[in-house]
């Protein structure tokens, strides 16, 4: 999960603007991320008979005739379980790379009074691991859930730094030696050995790259200010992100040490792209597109292949307006996203489960459930559940929700918690 704060409070005042249609003056906001159905497979198919069960006559002989129709059944037997054994590994999913792909639930982090807290998201029992008079903040899980990074405030000082705890809360380290000013988002490399930070621009910031046990930070040379990078699975080779002018964004893709920029939608005119999230095998990516300059809010979910090819549009239902903030779920076969039914980006908002081969509009939350966009949201490791942070028409984080992927049910989080939401992975037996 990325977080994000100066760039999002901005956004949240656009979104949240109560006046009429008219020409959005900030840039399109950053943003935060399969359901939980089991893949049909396809049965044995046992035959009803393979040897006739009516008796047999022939002639006596000296030498018995070889039994040519119980040889032809043994065939068509063996043959037919190897054909049933190719097609049940054939139709299985194929295993994504560690550490993407479903996972065990673990436990949810959560900032709430200056400290961070854990859950048990079954028992909803939650301690403290994070304490004392700084303010912590933001807490994001790294993909093998074996640390925490989150943000810190000590008293007197405006800005904040990153610190990096083990599961437990142990071993606090600090690894930004200095504050940063405007930190508009941070995330684990996916071998967890690096945090990716934005900070230093109230719209677009520089890269930084700091390691996890506090021994240095970066800055990646890529030639222009970057806002959303996020890494590309499974081995974090490349970094993808959006540039540009405030009216006129395009997509970048670059590699993690900064070398060999490449152009994968090119910016035009009007036309804002939102954060890009990469598929768990890393093979698309999906983004917002928004065109600027007219009433009504006209964003749409795109997605295409990680060279910039086949990119496409997935579909609305006949009323729905616009879609936008896509999430991958862990399996790589559906995308979370919010639905609007009005010209508002303010008003009528769904949480949204699609099929990411765009096969058909999928399954949405009830009418009116999200007040404001962006809220936040992320899939539960093993895809059961969505965990949702909405806000409200102020913009303000409120009360966090899980939603039922394949119904769209929602329902209250049996612990208090508002702040991003993140979700620890674990290993599966």
């Amino acid at each position: 999960m990325i977080v994000r704060d100066d760039l999002d409070r901005r956004l949240t005042a656009w979104f949240a603007a109560d006046a009429a249609p008219r020409e959005p003056e900030h840039l399109l906001g950053s943003v935060l991320a399969r359901t939980a159905r089991t893949r049909r497979r396809p049965a044995w198919l046992i035959p009803e008979r393979w040897i006739p069960m009516s008796a047999i006559t022939s002639r006596a002989a000296a030498t018995p005739r070889a039994p040519w129709r119980l040889v032809g059944a043994l065939a068509l037997l063996i043959l037919a379980l190897v054909v049933g054994a190719m097609l049940i590994v054939g139709n299985q999913p194929r295993e994504l790379p560690a550490p993407f792909g479903p996972a065990a639930n673990g436990l949810v982090a959560y900032a709430a009074d200056g400290d961070i807290y854990t859950v048990d998201p079954v028992t909803g029992q939650s301690r403290a691991i994070v304490t004392g008079p700084e303010t912590d903040s933001e807490p994001v899980w790294s993909l093998d859930g074996m640390q925490l990074v989150f943000q810190r405030v000590v008293e007197g000082e405006r800005s904040g730094r990153l610190y990096v705890a083990r599961a437990d809360g142990s071993n606090v380290t600090a690894i930004t030696p200095e504050p940063l000013s405007n930190i508009d988002s941070y995330s684990f490399s996916p071998d967890g050995r690096e945090v990716m930070i934005v900070s230093d621009s109230p719209v677009f910031g520089k890269i930084s790259v700091a390691k996890v046990d506090g021994s240095g930070i970066r800055t990646l040379d890529i030639g222009r200010p970057a806002e959303t990078p996020v890494y590309r699975p499974p081995d974090g080779g490349e970094i993808a992100f959006v540039s540009g002018s405030t009216y006129s964004l395009g997509l970048y893709v670059v590699n993690a040490d900064g070398s060999n920029l490449r152009t994968l939608v090119e910016p035009a005119a009007n036309i804002v792209l939102g954060v890009p999230t990469w598929s768990p095998n890393g093979l698309l990516i999906a983004y917002d597109k928004v065109r600027m300059g007219v009433p009504d809010w006209t964003t749409q979910t795109h997605i295409m292949s990680a060279d910039g090819t086949g990119d496409r549009t997935l579909p609305l239902p006949p009323d729905a307006l616009w879609s936008g903030q896509g999430v991958f779920s862990n399996d790589g076969t559906s995308l979370s996203l919010v639905r609007g039914y009005s010209p508002r980006s303010d008003e009528d908002l769904v949480l949204a489960v699609v099929p990411t081969d765009g096969s058909g509009t999928g399954v949405q939350t009830g009418r009116g459930l999200l007040a404001a966009w962006p809220s936040r949201y992320e899939w539960a490791p093993d895809d059961s559940a969505i965990l949702l942070t909405p806000m409200d028409r102020t913009g303000t984080a409120v009360q966090q929700l899980l939603i039922d992927p394949s119904t769209g049910q929602a329902r209250p989080a049996p612990w208090a918690a508002s702040s991003d939401p993140t979700w620890q992975r674990l290993a599966t037996d």
